[in-house]
């Protein structure tokens, strides 16, 4: 993430990357033009955890005081590893550890949330930093934040958008008054401190879940799990995993425990080291888990819910989506934890049985951020389309990068297509099908569509509801009947 080296009076100085250092550059001049609650928004693997470490040493170097707020066991740790490194001693407020009197704390949102009489905290030349920070507006966050009404904020996250449509600026009711944005995926790809991802996708589109329910803002977990956790998908993503990625630490997203844990007996049947993983596992077991994962003792980790935020392990060669979601931020912080660099890591390759490059794009894809939330906005992701040829999701209008298959202008009859592509072969996604799925005017796609699998593809490119495949194809096939 950075280098470290002697400072004054030696305490180790983190170096910061070039991007990292115009980021703190950035957050200060927000202050200085009157800002009290700035957001920074840097992509997963960015070392978001370095720069407010450092913003976090250079206050307490300046006698103020630094409240560092997350919200998982895995974060606390994190924050606390990189204040260590960096030679700034610290307390931490959470379960388990002994009160410190330190200017600078790390403070478990649930923890904290339970301790606001404290009065080592009401001083007015507090910092609180705000761990993603897209969380702010929920709950015990907001009930802190509230204690606290005359301290700097500074929120942190890779992605500045929640599920339900809530905004995360003082104008659509969160803390946030301006917004510092840092280097995109793309421009850490290209400068080497990010690697390229190899997205293949299912050629129908992804799952059938025109019956699961849609609950603040993403599906419903419980009929999701029902949908997702059938043999079929558990066995294809095994078999694929085989196919595009044998023996590469890989973690599979999946909805529910129960989900999670037939998928790695699944795998473990198929001859790989699996294990499943969630929070209700006893610390120890979760742990070793992970760091299985580093060590090679565990190929395929199968989590629920668990690692989607804050976890580090930069050999992660593969991620398996196994879990569809209508939320932007949490597909980018699932693809995210393989974009690390590792010696050896060329590239990460995501097998998304989930869909989710077809409906919120590349992950590399330039992305325009706000504070005002969905409401106030519509969001637009550049589009992709999928190689028929090999499988992979890319952006290119004329070729396929990975097997140089040119595109013709018009659509292929569906007639003439390999049988291959509809049944459950991952086929790389690429964006031009997916940008003329979601622009070209709905009647030219319709009069071009000649399955349930081609007006189905419409629907999820477009965001429509479930049912409207039903009643397009019916209006479709009256149509073509009477002609």
């Amino acid at each position: 993430m950075s280098e470290l080296h002697s400072g004054t009076g030696g305490r180790p100085q983190v170096r910061l990357r070039p991007y990292q250092a115009e980021a703190v550059h950035r957050v200060r001049e927000a202050y200085r033009n009157g800002a009290r609650a700035p957001l920074l928004v840097m992509p997963t693997g960015s070392g978001k955890t370095v720069v407010f470490g450092h913003i976090a040493a250079a206050t307490e170097a300046r006698g103020n005081r630094v409240l560092i707020l997350v919200h998982r066991r895995e974060l606390v740790r994190q924050a606390s590893e990189k204040l260590a490194a960096a030679g700034v001693p610290h307390g931490i407020i959470a379960a388990g550890h002994e009160a410190a009197q330190h200017p600078v704390q790390v403070a478990s949102v649930q923890t904290l949330a339970r301790r606001l009489d404290d009065p080592r905290y009401a001083a007015p030349d507090l910092l609180v930093v705000i761990d993603e920070a897209h969380h702010a507006v929920a709950g015990q966050w907001a009930a802190i934040l509230a204690a606290f009404p005359r301290a700097r904020l500074l929120g942190v996250t890779a992605t500045p958008e929640r599920a339900d449509g809530r905004g995360l600026g003082k104008e659509a009711g969160g803390p946030f008054d301006a917004m510092v944005v840092g280097p995109s995926v793309a421009d850490l790809i290209r400068d080497g401190y990010l690697v390229p991802a190899r997205v293949l996708a299912p050629a129908d589109g992804g799952p059938d879940l025109s019956g699961v329910p849609t609950v603040r803002g993403d599906y419903d977990a419980t009929a999701l799990a029902t949908a997702m956790d059938r043999p079929g998908i558990v066995g294809d993503a095994v078999a694929h995993y085989a196919q595009h990625a044998p023996g590469l630490p890989a973690i599979a997203f999946c909805v529910s425990i129960e989900h999670a844990k037939r998928t790695a007996e699944q795998f473990r049947a198929a001859g790989w080291r699996a294990v499943a993983a969630s929070g209700a596992m006893p610390t120890a077991e979760r742990d070793a888990a992970v760091t299985g994962l580093s060590d090679g003792s565990v190929q395929v980790l199968c989590v629920c819910d668990l690692v989607s935020e804050g976890l580090d392990v930069p050999s992660i060669g593969a991620v398996i989506l196994l879990r569809p979601t209508q939320s932007l931020g949490l597909y980018l912080q699932q693809v995210g934890r393989g974009l690390r660099p590792a010696p050896g890591k060329k590239r990460l390759t995501v097998l998304d049985h989930a869909g989710g490059a077809l409906r919120h794009g590349l992950p590399d894809a330039p992305r325009a951020w706000s504070l005002e939330g969905h409401a106030a906005r519509q969001r637009r992701t550049a589009a992709v389309r999928r190689c028929p040829a090999c499988g992979v999701v890319h952006a290119s209008a004329g070729a396929c990068p990975a097997c140089g298959r040119a595109f013709a202008a018009a659509r292929p009859n569906a007639r003439g297509r390999d049988l291959a592509e509809r049944e459950g072969v991952l086929r790389e996604m690429d964006a031009t099908r997916l940008e003329r799925l979601r622009c070209t005017p709905l009647r030219r796609l319709l009069r071009a569509a000649e399955t349930w699998d081609d007006v189905e593809a419409i629907r999820r490119a477009r965001g429509y509801r479930p049912g409207w495949t039903w009643h397009a194809w019916r209006d479709l096939r009256a149509e073509r009947a009477a002609a």
